[in-house]
């Protein structure tokens, strides 16, 4: 089926700003909190390893209640499972850190690259020219099957559960090939949050500019390389061309985004933009569920089973009205309660007792 040129170029405008950028800057985040967590144990004289691991412990239970009960792109699994081998890397120095996440995203993003190469120089020659073209129709045909999604728009809301996981064991070598960046994303996210940057912002204004601009440039240099390749090159080489995104491109934008938002911040402190924003930052687990729980209902059979009915653009009118309800109902919540229910939860299973939920 040919896609309009309008929607291809909306993917193609999602594929460059938003895929991989976002996950990677939530892990950037995630380190920042890591690094808090330390912090805070060492200032109660607590032990910090039992907290954090009831703390991981409890996200792996969400990410998999998630999986079955939702939606099999998780990435809650993921964090936990890096998270993990962030606790034994806690006391690496900073100087470690650097050389770490170098080597999590320069060693796949070589071998992607590699593979790459391979499979232009393979097409030269007639063995190889056949076996990728192989390669290139069953990758067109997979992409094109909507019988996994059938099933789905048949299934009940518990039904479903066991196609989710079959659906989600199917994809865990692509999405354990996450996990590289997502633990560097957690290391420059310790780095950053155990230091003295986040309270010298107002010093470090002319390092963020450069990283920020640099960043920037160079990881839009490295997503047009790759459109170019969807664009020009067969489905086998193109795909491969997109890994990268996940190992260079990604990382870079965002820490170009995160770099931008922290001076725009810097700015401007009091904007209403801000404001508005920072209540669903603080709920973020129950929005990303709750957008899980909205579009899955939409998309499923147990729900309103519009999955193969929607093209992108009203997907995307969907998403931008989602969030915007988001934001609001984010706001109405924590005028009346300390934390976003998912986050209480959290909070209760890392601390052992009920926390005061209710604001007085």
């Amino acid at each position: 089926m040919k896609i309009p040129a309008g929607e291809r170029a909306l993917q193609d405008l999602i594929l460059f700003a938003v895929e991989s950028k976002f996950f990677t800057l939530f892990s950037l985040l995630f380190g920042v909190s890591f690094a808090i967590q330390i912090g805070s144990a060492k200032r109660q004289g607590v032990a910090f390893l039992p907290r954090i691991s009831r703390r991981l412990a409890t996200l792996l239970l969400f990410g998999l209640a998630h999986i079955f009960f939702l939606w099999d792109g998780d990435i809650l699994v993921i964090y936990a499972l890096s998270g993990a081998l962030l606790v034994t890397m806690r006391h690496l120095s900073n100087r470690a850190i650097r050389r770490w996440i170098v080597s999590l995203l320069a060693a796949p993003a070589s071998l992607v690259l590699v593979g790459f190469i391979w499979t232009l120089a393979a097409r030269l020659t007639p063995a190889g020219a056949k076996s990728l073209a192989a390669s290139d129709a069953t990758i067109v045909s997979s992409f094109a099957d909507t019988t996994a999604t059938q099933e789905l728009l048949k299934a009940t809301w518990l039904g479903g559960g066991v196609a989710r996981l079959h659906t989600y064991l199917e994809l865990l070598p692509l999405l354990l090939s996450r996990i590289p960046t997502v633990l560097a994303m957690f290391l420059l996210g310790l780095a950053i949050g155990r230091g003295d940057f986040l309270g010298a912002i107002g010093e470090k204004s002319g390092v963020l500019k450069v990283v920020a601009v640099r960043a920037l440039i160079s990881g839009a240099a490295v997503m047009g390389l790759i459109l170019a390749a969807t664009k020009f090159l067969p489905p086998t080489s193109a795909l491969i061309a997109i890994i990268e995104d996940q190992y260079i491109a990604g990382p870079l934008l965002c820490i170009g985004y995160a770099s931008a938002f922290v001076l725009a911040h810097r700015a401007r402190p009091d904007a209403r933009f801000f404001r508005v924003l920072m209540p669903m930052g603080r709920m973020a687990l129950t929005n990303y569920l709750l957008q899980s729980l909205v579009l899955a209902w939409v998309s499923y059979g147990w729900g309103l089973g519009l999955a193969l009915s929607l093209n992108g653009y009203q997907v995307l009118v969907l998403s931008v009205g989602l969030f915007c309800a988001q934001l609001l109902l984010s706001r109405v919540w924590l005028s009346a309660f300390h934390y976003g229910p998912c986050e209480w939860l959290w909070r209760c299973a890392t601390y052992r007792r009920w926390m005061a939920l209710r604001l007085r």
